[in-house]
């Protein structure tokens, strides 16, 4: 999987919390060796509720389901990303994100994207203000049906 394939997902996704991103070919090739390539097997979770560890994952392939307390509460598609709150917070994830198809997703680490802002700064702006957005539509979404606490 290169870092087009990625970029074609995020381009595609059609959803109320698609990253709202309009990176060049030439930006996401900058961005590439900041990202780590994770390939997702069926019911071997992503990441685990609880967990502290600062990075998201943009879904390029594959399916994922978003578990918290035992409930289904989100089911993510290729385009997507999944663990912000974290990334940005530092605090325990809310949620289990376990694939329920094989897949790929990217990660971001934390310390990348600190050394990702030192390099390329307004590719690191773009990417924080998409970023930034998503998790402004989803904690929206989340008062609204009665998941935040």
């Amino acid at each position: 999987m290169n870092v087009q394939q990625l970029a074609q997902a995020v381009s595609d996704l059609q959803a109320k919390d698609a990253l709202p991103v309009k990176l060049t070919p030439e930006e996401w090739k900058a961005l590439a060796p900041y990202l780590t390539v994770r390939y997702l097997r069926e019911g071997e979770p992503l990441m685990h509720e609880g967990d502290c560890d600062r990075q998201l994952f943009i879904l390029a392939d594959g399916e994922l389901e978003v578990r918290t307390r035992g409930h289904v509460i989100a089911t993510i598609k290729p385009g997507s990303v999944v663990g912000e709150g974290t990334f940005f917070s530092g605090q325990p994830r809310s949620a289990t994100v376990t694939p329920s198809r094989p897949g790929v997703a990217w990660g971001l680490a934390w310390e990348r994207f600190d050394r990702l802002s030192h390099k390329h700064p307004r590719l690191a702006v773009d990417l924080i203000t998409g970023l930034a957005t998503v998790l402004a539509i989803r904690m929206r979404e989340a008062v609204l049906v009665g998941h935040f606490a």
